[in-house]
């Protein structure tokens, strides 16, 4: 077993980032800087060996929707590793039919959030209203779910399946 330290806010803010060096300078050994997610680009995760139980550490960016958009796809998954989860630990993504059309820039792979209902067997996504700015908290209300545009893809139309993330 292992225990867990996750931060928020810090992890990436150009000349004044220091908490690479701080946790260098705390033994750590780093495992990722950055992943290619949007929203939610860096992101850290880090391990202490020397501590008298194996410490992870997890630094989410500092925008609320990166930050919870960063634990729903990597931080909870490995909790629930860590907490002795064999099976069923591992993000699930279920198809959907998109109610909007979904664009994105294609650079990251990027999460959209929104509403999922199951309709007659299928589920639906229904993007949320409002700016899908990563500094924008109030529009994740109701959200259960976060539609997923691969790298290099820039658009979803209406009515096409799209992989959505249930989340919640």
């Amino acid at each position: 077993t292992a225990d867990v330290v996750i931060s928020s806010g810090g992890v990436s803010v150009g000349d004044y980032d220091y908490v690479d060096e701080i946790l260098a300078q705390l033994g750590a050994e780093i495992h990722v800087r950055a992943v290619a997610v949007k929203p939610g680009k860096p992101l850290t995760v880090a391990r202490f060996p020397n501590a008298q139980r194996p410490v992870l550490y997890f630094g989410l960016p500092g925008n609320p929707v990166s930050s919870l958009v960063s634990f729903w796809r990597f931080v909870q998954p490995a909790v629930r590793k860590l907490a002795g989860l064999a099976d069923g630990w591992e993000p699930k993504f279920v198809q959907a039919r998109s109610h909007h059309d979904l664009r994105s820039d294609g650079k990251r792979e990027s999460y959209l959030w929104g509403k999922m209902n199951l309709v007659n067997g299928t589920y639906e996504f229904h993007l949320a209203g409002g700016s899908h700015s990563s500094g924008n908290l109030i529009n994740l209300a109701q959200t259960n779910g976060l539609a997923v545009l691969p790298a290099g893809q820039t658009f979803i139309a209406s009515g096409e399946p799209v992989q959505v993330l249930p989340i919640g």
